[in-house]
């Protein structure tokens, strides 16, 4: 039986009636999970009287690029610096609605990417390197031969008029440091008026309690990340602090310095901080090319040099000579390698040397970096902190690492990955049930070196995405 006309018009009205009163619902939801949009965070920030609004990522890249390239353009995250509808409450733009005396705060949307596994020597190498990918599963997973780092994300903060007050230890590796899952903004509280009108307020200030932070290997793999994440956000600031844990040794202040802190604005141990502004980029990713180039590019390191036969340095890092600070992971055949090595490249007859390394040969930080950078084709060893010198060696530098397999460590495999160095392994048992010294077989070490030494190979990094046509470009 056909409907009236009144009644398909009454059922129109309610219909229209019934939309407005979803609209009403999902509007009032959403606000009361995010408060409205751009409700605290203003369009221009106020910690500098220079500075009338936050540098964009694109537009520090523009300016540390005027001199010449930045090889971490290519990889810089995408910026969300405000509170849309339907962004998850927990983006820092949304987050920050809730907190108090935030001035800006964005969410940083780090582009996927891949490395490639390991060169090995033997079947077995590669199936007990494969085997430990697990212990890293929450960042990365072995896709056909390539380890896939997807969906990274991070987050920085801007507050005015605050105190920073550490609950921890600094320096442990507590939950609650930087770059740890708890890492949270609740120690930043704001000043109260006579706090506030104190003449000891320190201008600008960026947090960097990480664990370790005075290591060599712990303040290039956390704090190094926790400055280049949030370096844009001081752009155009006159001499900015930066609170850490306890003092390193020199090698570590020289890094500090590289990145634009004398040793007056870098605040050693101190729990509690009060600034006009403090930069809170602790939310920083502990894996990623942006980061790890970045990083080279506030050392001054030229990364993306041409190839070159000068570099004709084989550097080997030995654990013997008694400067590691743990024991363990020593070459028990060490100089039945190095003899192999020695062979092979007088074999060669390319002018390639062997060097084994020697800390105390470099007065300075700056003599090492340069030292690596212009001479090294290739460094050899044992996992250990003398392995992380590889950073300062140019792009397709062969890094070739001796694991037992009670130890299988992926630092220096992502950390040379991700600048496109050539990485190789040798994974074998320890000589001891449970220990993790090992003996290596010399035709192993000889066969990596023959195959890839001084020869530039496939880029080991390459940008991750689930569409792979063509024309995208990916390919």
């Amino acid at each position: 039986m056909p409907l009236s006309s009144s009644t398909i018009q009454k059922r129109r009205i309610y219909l229209i009636l019934l939309t407005i009163a979803n609209v009403f619902i999902l509007s009032s939801v959403y606000i009361a999970y995010n408060g409205p949009p751009h409700a605290i965070l203003p369009t221009s920030l106020s910690w500098s009287s220079e500075t009338s609004s936050p540098p964009s990522l694109s537009e520090s890249l523009r300016l540390s690029t005027q001199h010449g390239s930045a090889a971490s353009t290519q990889w810089t995250p995408l910026r969300l610096h405000s509170c849309e509808f339907a962004m998850p409450p927990y983006y820092a733009p949304c987050a920050a609605q809730k907190l108090q005396h935030v001035a800006y705060a964005e969410e940083l949307i780090y582009p996927d990417f891949e490395i490639r596994e390991p060169y090995f020597a033997k079947d077995e190498h590669r199936d007990a390197w494969r085997a430990a990918t697990s212990d890293i599963s929450e960042r990365a997973v072995l896709d056909s031969g390539w380890m896939a780092y997807r969906g990274q994300t991070g987050q920085n903060f801007v507050f005015n008029d605050v105190k920073y007050s550490a609950s921890w230890n600094l320096d442990s590796w507590s939950p609650e440091s930087c770059m740890s899952s708890l890492i949270s903004t609740t120690s930043i509280q704001p000043l109260s008026h006579q706090e506030k009108a104190a003449d000891t307020l320190l201008p600008v200030v960026t947090i960097a309690h990480s664990p370790d932070s005075y290591s060599f290997q712990h303040h290039l793999d956390r704090v190094t990340h926790i400055i280049a994440q949030g370096a844009h956000l001081l752009h155009g600031l006159q001499r900015p602090y930066a609170a850490t844990g306890r003092r390193g040794p020199q090698r570590v202040q020289d890094l500090w310095a590289r990145m634009g802190y004398d040793e007056e604005h870098v605040l050693y141990d101190q729990q509690e901080v009060e600034a006009e502004t403090i930069v809170f980029s602790c939310r920083a990713v502990l894996i990623h090319p942006w980061l790890s180039l970045k990083t080279l590019e506030l050392f001054g390191i030229e990364h993306d040099l041409p190839h070159s036969g000068k570099r004709t340095k084989v550097v080997y890092m030995t654990r013997s000579d008694g400067r590691a600070l743990n024991r363990g992971r020593q070459i028990v055949n060490e100089e039945q390698v190095l003899d192999g090595i020695r062979a092979l490249l007088a074999e060669r007859g390319r002018g390639e040397e062997l060097v084994v390394f020697n800390p105390e040969n470099f007065k300075t930080t700056d003599e090492l970096f340069s030292w690596f950078n212009q001479n090294v084709a290739a460094v050899i060893g044992p996992h250990g902190g003398a392995m992380i010198n590889h950073r300062w060696a140019a792009k397709g530098t062969l890094v070739l690492e001796m694991l037992p397999t009670t130890r299988v460590s992926m630092m220096i495999f992502e950390e040379a990955s991700v600048l496109s160095q050539t990485y190789a392994a040798i994974v074998v048992p320890p000589t001891q049930p449970e220990g993790t010294d090992m003996e290596v077989d010399v035709r192993d070490v000889v066969e990596l070196l023959q195959k890839h030494l001084g020869i530039p190979g496939e880029d080991p990094l390459r940008r991750g995405y689930h569409w792979r046509a063509k024309e995208l470009g990916l390919n």
